[in-house]
């Protein structure tokens, strides 16, 4: 046999194997489903710890916010002052009294930024008489010291380009919200409009909670969210 009729021979084996091989071809839509995908995988992955569910109890009145016992959050590498705060909490019941003097007393320290993710340790932000949100927040829910407060994460408004914290407290039966930053007293949680004051997450001396609005639309990557979640670059005027 001639060298170019081997050629040709091996050629035809070669194209024949392949041809047994293939699958039939998937259609396009499930091709860009499998692209799709792989993309989500990979944002996930790159968000950092994603949220698994915890087995502890919910505080009281917990089913009221749709909470869920959750054993991590993209915040929690740059929570450890948060962390250091519970551990080192000996709850007890606060009165409404000393709630609205606590609210009082934090709306009136200025507004300042000292890193962009992590909260000021509340000793820094008294001493200070300086913090933004998450710092006051901090700071608050150390003062208050009440085993029915939550520290909160999340946006003060549905369309806001950045998000905001407060303090959960549970009172009298009701949840409250205490927003030092923004306001001088509490506000009932059940008086406000579905769009305003939406929780992300929230911490508390029996460990941390996600709530509905993380479930169906989880925020997109870690860095992203801490930067917008810790870190707002301005505040509106108090109402």
């Amino acid at each position: 046999m001639r060298l170019s009729d081997l050629r040709h021979f091996l050629a035809l084996v070669f194209l024949h194997t392949l041809a047994a091989q293939e699958p039939s071809v998937a259609p396009a839509s499930a091709v860009r489903f499998r692209a799709a995908a792989l993309g989500h995988d990979v944002l996930l992955r790159d968000s950092g710890p994603v949220s698994s569910p915890g087995k502890f109890s919910l505080p009281p009145g917990g089913q009221e916010l749709e909470m869920q016992p959750t054993t991590s959050t993209p915040y929690d590498r740059y929570f450890g002052s948060l962390r250091a705060v519970i551990a080192a909490l000996d709850p007890q019941r606060a009165t409404m009294a000393e709630a609205c003097h606590l609210m009082k007393v934090g709306y009136s320290f200025q507004y300042v930024t000292r890193d962009p993710y992590r909260p000021d340790p509340p000793k820094l932000t008294k001493a200070q008489r300086a913090g933004d949100c998450k710092s006051k927040a901090l700071w608050l829910y150390d003062s208050l010291a009440d085993a029915g407060a939550l520290f909160a994460i999340g946006k003060a408004e549905k369309n806001s380009r950045t998000s905001h914290a407060w303090v959960y407290w549970r009172n009298g039966g009701r949840w409250w919200i205490l927003d030092c930053t923004d306001r001088i007293d509490p506000i009932a949680a059940d008086s406000v409009s579905a769009d305003r004051y939406i929780p992300y997450y929230s911490f508390g001396k029996n460990g941390a909670y996600r709530h509905p609005t993380t479930r169906a639309n989880p925020p997109p990557g870690s860095v992203s969210v801490a930067t917008t979640a810790v870190g707002e670059a301005d505040r509106k005027k108090p109402r």
